[in-house]
């Protein structure tokens, strides 16, 4: 064999080499991207009425944007802190015909085998919220249980809102509303620190919205609950952050909310979610 003709095989074998490399190197790319994010999700909520707030507009917010959809299930009970559904496991544990979700027709095991979730969220009664002692061991049995029962999926904790700064509840509680917040963030960042969960950052949004803009009112006229402002401000902050999408890319807007005000809370939510984005 002459030298030129082995030469030729040499240069010939390092490019296929370097062909195959390539093709590699953006199939993983590709696959790296893909895991990441997903077009299509289904999401379960473990809460209370704070969870229905953020999830009143999450549909049609998703649909506004060409690419994706969520699969939205519920297992939320009003009022109901992480204590009630750690306490609502061992209950259905020792009673088989406890079903204490879904007006009584369903277990939380039930609904967590019921379907592949992408993510479920968790989240503390916002009474409860700013209370450190609150939180465990109820957080860990409720984690566990999840893990048991829908290993595949993520566990997102969903950070919720301090209160107006005129609801009658603060006064009861001895503290002002920025007090409040800035007790509930330490507490939902210490438990995504320790789980490290993501968290869906509603609460920051309130905060910044009203600081920005007070003229935007937030809550309910019992002061904690969502209006519709609200709940719209959370949807966007769950969207942008499960799917990983700018906020201000949202076309939908209700009927209840000027389109004005709903560009202002799409710019706040976009805000949230690029600063959490950074911090990760």
């Amino acid at each position: 064999m002459s030298l030129k003709f082995k030469q030729s095989i040499y240069v010939l074998a390092i490019v296929a080499v370097a062909f195959f490399s390539c093709t590699n190197d953006k199939q993983n790319e590709a696959t790296d991207s893909s895991s990441r994010v997903k077009s299509s999700i289904n999401l379960l909520t473990i809460g209370n009425s704070f969870a229905e707030n953020a999830l009143e507009y999450l549909d049609e917010i998703t649909e506004s944007v060409p690419g994706y959809e969520i699969n939205i299930s519920r297992a939320n009970i009003g009022g109901a802190s992480l204590q009630k559904h750690a306490d609502l496991i061992a209950a259905c544990e020792k009673d088989s015909t406890l079903k204490p979700y879904r007006d009584g027709t369903a277990t939380l095991e039930e609904i967590l085998t019921e379907k592949n979730y992408d993510i479920i969220t968790i989240q503390q009664v916002s009474a409860s919220s700013f209370k450190p002692e609150d939180y465990h061991p109820y957080t860990e049995i409720l984690i566990d249980f999840i893990k048991e029962h829908a290993p595949s999926a993520e566990i997102m904790i969903h950070q919720t809102w301090a209160y107006s700064p005129i609801c009658p509840r603060l006064k009861e509680f001895g503290i002002t509303r920025d007090e409040m917040h800035t007790r509930l963030v330490k507490c939902y960042n210490d438990l995504a620190e320790r789980t490290k969960f993501r968290l869906l950052l509603s609460g920051n949004a309130y905060y910044l919205s009203y600081k920005e803009n007070s003229n935007v009112y937030l809550w309910n006229d019992d002061g904690y609950h969502a209006l519709d402002t609200g709940e719209y401000l959370s949807g966007c902050v769950w969207f942008g952050t499960i799917f990983n999408v700018s906020p201000e890319k949202i076309k939908y807007v209700p009927e209840v909310v000027e389109p004005e005000t709903a560009e202002f809370l799409r710019k706040i939510a976009a805000k949230v979610v690029n600063i959490y984005s950074k911090q990760k």
